[in-house]
């Protein structure tokens, strides 16, 4: 049983977690890869003596972002609180993000990142972070966002059919630019996965295996060799990219600087990376959705390679500002 001395709080304080939004699935590295962006989710928790949670939300997306018990962030906060032999948690949460919900930019991975490392705090313990990912892991079951979130960077994770978890991380060049066009339209991850088939093709599995091979060679050996050709997966984008019109012409498009383009997690969200001419490059996105009479948001940004982070902080610097560029499409 934890030291309960360690739960005592100063009054004027609490802590801060940012976490930045991933991008997995990467074309061919199908629930194993993930890339964190300059993106990020803040969340604040000031605590209180009794009571309950309240919690308040600044961001995009407000009307996806649950302010009830199904909240992700307060779930961690309290299942990491439970796992550390803490009190159940008392206080204020403030959450504000640039990450939109439900597009495909791990934002469930972020804020259950968030939950875990202010938990944590609260309890007064330091988590290795194979725990604090197999707890994510459990919560949330996205390994691919949730390892991206927290080490930042580009990361491998592999964690099915074995006891223990592992991850391999590189930083990502913050010259190759990376352009997310989301569309408006949701894409429940429950529809993504059901229109996977059950059983493949050995060849489409060898193609696709062929470039993750390739893919995570290039860049972890330092090179970032990459080519439109090698986003070409055959496990899910084929299935998916027929829920959102557009998606197929986009994941085709080919332009000077571009490097590819992927469909960010399960959608709807596609991300281009590029070596320039990234506004050419997002506004040619952005116009093959807008034929199909989709509005989009496009966001040219680049890699995190910090990863998560939690703060002690005066309860008066609870107010965050997060910058963010945000393109919005024509009718």
């Amino acid at each position: 049983m934890a030291d309960e001395r360690q739960f005592q709080f100063e009054p004027g304080y609490g802590w801060r977690a940012v976490v930045p939004a991933t991008s997995a699935n990467l074309g061919p590295a199908f629930d194993c890869g993930g890339l964190a962006l300059k993106l990020y989710l803040n969340a604040f928790f000031t605590p209180a003596e009794s009571g309950g949670l309240t919690l308040e939300y600044r961001g995009q997306t407000p009307d996806r972002f649950p302010l009830d018990e199904s909240n992700l962030v307060l779930h961690a906060l309290r299942f990491s609180a439970a796992e550390l032999d803490a009190p159940p948690p008392a206080g204020h949460v403030t959450v504000e993000s640039a990450i939109p919900i439900g597009v495909g930019l791990g934002s469930s991975a972020a804020a259950v990142v968030a939950g875990l490392l202010i938990g944590a705090r609260y309890a007064g313990a330091d988590v290795e972070a194979d725990t604090l990912l197999n707890w994510a892991n459990k919560i949330e079951g996205h390994i691919d966002n949730s390892a991206a979130a927290y080490y930042g960077g580009l990361v491998f994770a592999l964690c099915n059919n074995m006891e223990r978890l592992v991850t391999v991380r590189t930083d990502f060049p913050e010259s190759i630019r990376l352009i997310v066009v989301s569309p408006e339209v949701i894409v429940p991850t429950h529809e993504a996965r059901r229109v996977l088939p059950r059983v493949y093709a050995r060849g489409d599995v060898l193609h696709t295996l062929q470039r993750t091979a390739v893919f995570a060679a290039t860049c972890f050996s330092g090179n970032f060799d990459l080519f439109p050709e090698l986003f070409d997966d055959m496990l899910h984008q084929p299935y998916r990219r027929q829920l959102v019109p557009g998606i197929e012409r986009c994941l085709r498009l080919r332009k000077d600087g571009l490097l590819g383009v992927a469909i960010s997690g399960s959608g709807s969200s596609v991300m281009a990376f590029a070596s320039r001419n990234d506004q050419e490059i997002a506004e040619a996105l952005q116009e093959i959705f807008a034929e199909e009479g989709i509005r989009t948001e496009a966001r040219s940004t680049s890699a995190d390679n910090s990863g998560a982070w939690v703060t002690r902080e005066p309860v008066r610097a609870s107010k965050a500002a997060t910058p963010l560029k945000v393109v919005r499409s024509k009718e």
